[in-house]
């Protein structure tokens, strides 16, 4: 049952990685987090799959306010897409990651019982 909810998270993942409107790195977040569930969902590779969920989980969280400090300066408009609503998909979608990777280490956890 845990593995159909590690396959339903990654499908997620990967879904919002190729079709979301996220700027960069955020697909690559989404990127990273798929590898970390599928690593989770077998007992051999659980421990760097959820390794590698939770570093996927921090570095989403450190990096969701980046666009909104950067977009406000004139100096650092090139580190991050500054036009229309890029900030705050930015910032939408570092938050689903965190999420997504968070559940995926629940799940990850529960399997390990």
């Amino acid at each position: 049952m845990e593995r159909v909810g590690q396959a339903v998270l990654g499908v997620l993942m990967i879904g919002c990685a190729l079709f979301g409107p996220f700027p960069k790195p955020v697909p690559l977040l989404f990127a990273i987090a798929a590898v970390g569930t599928a690593n989770a969902a077998f007992p051999i590779m659980r421990v760097f799959g959820s390794a590698l969920l939770g570093g996927v989980a921090a570095a989403s969280i450190a990096l969701s306010s980046v666009p909104f400090v950067t977009c406000s300066v004139e100096k650092y408009t090139d580190v991050f897409t500054c036009t229309g609503d890029a900030p705050v998909w930015h910032l939408t979608g570092t938050v689903l990651v965190a999420g997504l990777s968070g559940a995926s280490l629940v799940l990850a956890r529960i399997t390990n019982q």
